[in-house]
């Protein structure tokens, strides 16, 4: 009597719940000028301020390569914490980002509710990268997809389901068909009234009241074994570059969980190559190696790590 041995990954399917921490955000202040800024607040805002200027936020989640490729996502949801409000309740609508940027090293004072200065990198109402590129448009690109929605009114923490188009795009960037740019938070700008609202940034000293997104799946059969899946999380990673920003080089580390042929690509803000670092078999364990950008223009720039297991992506600005 033949005997049909199973792998245990074909005998289930494993539900997951993962948490992502914001990695960046910044709020953009309504300026002629363009040069008012806050990327390392405790807070970001939305709405229209006491002087009718409006703010809006930007948002981005590192992705790291804690959930497998071809896992299937269920669902999204955001939370976000408000810890200052005027007026009455409000919807907020978070829509894709379309253009790059940096969070930079702007970090305003007191209640940051009129931002400060902007630093070399950081986004403005007029910059992606101040003070040499531009948004297209004056408070940012974004796309018309809605992604979240929802109505918010007194302190507290709220909780956002992330729409269909919000778990396409979510899929996209895991995949690397479209880059992570992020997300764009917009609240009551048509209000005559004052409609600013305050939530807790990516810096925020209460750790538990900071931007996340709980992502809810499946592993597909191929990862759906709890053993394999946290082994997937250790096959690779790709760190931050330093020092960040950069002038003119910088050191990029990665480290693999097992031999294998890799290769690690720059490309500009167009999505477009200009350098490849490398494209050879490595051994196992952390590697690190130079990135010279002298004869390049400042701007933010991209390095993506390609392995057997996955894609992951990062930025960097270079500042000269």
């Amino acid at each position: 009597m033949g005997i049909t041995m199973l792998h245990p990954s074909q005998l289930y399917a494993q539900n997951f719940e993962i948490t992502l921490d914001a990695a960046d955000d910044a709020t953009l202040y309504e300026s002629s000028q363009g040069n008012i800024a806050n990327s390392k607040g405790q807070y970001i805002f939305i709405g229209k301020t006491n002087n009718g200027d409006l703010r809006r936020s930007l948002l981005r989640f590192d992705l790291g390569t804690e959930i497998p490729a071809d896992a299937i996502i269920d669902s999204v949801l955001l939370l976000i914490s408000m810890n200052k409000t005027q007026n009455a309740a409000q919807d907020l609508h978070i829509y894709p980002v379309l253009g790059a940027w940096f969070e930079g090293s702007s970090d305003a004072s007191a209640n940051e509710g009129k931002g400060t200065s902007a630093t070399n990198g950081d986004p403005t109402w007029t910059y992606r990268v101040y003070p040499d590129t531009l948004w297209n448009n004056e408070g940012g690109d974004i796309g018309e997809e809605l992604l979240f929605e929802g109505s918010i009114q007194g302190s507290g923490t709220y909780t956002l389901k992330g729409t269909d188009n919000f778990i396409t795009l979510f899929n996209q960037w895991r995949n690397g068909s479209m880059p992570n740019h992020g997300v764009m938070l917009i609240g009551n700008e048509d209000s005559q009234n004052r409609s600013s609202k305050r939530f807790a940034s990516a810096q925020f000293s209460g750790s538990a009241n900071r931007p996340s997104l709980t992502v809810y799946g499946t592993y597909n059969n191929s990862t759906n074994n709890e053993e394999e899946a946290k082994l997937q999380k250790k096959t690779f990673s790709l760190a931050p570059n330093y020092p960040n920003p950069f002038n003119p080089s910088t050191n990029i580390g990665f480290t693999l969980a097992q031999a294998e042929r890799i290769e690690l690509t720059v490309y500009n803000q167009l999505g477009m190559p200009i350098q490849k670092l490398l494209q050879e078999h490595r051994n196992a364990g952390t590697h690190t190696i130079q990135f010279d950008a002298a004869n390049l223009p400042s701007g933010l720039y991209f390095y993506q790590l390609k392995t057997s297991n996955g894609i992951l992506t990062r930025s960097m600005a270079l500042i000269k």
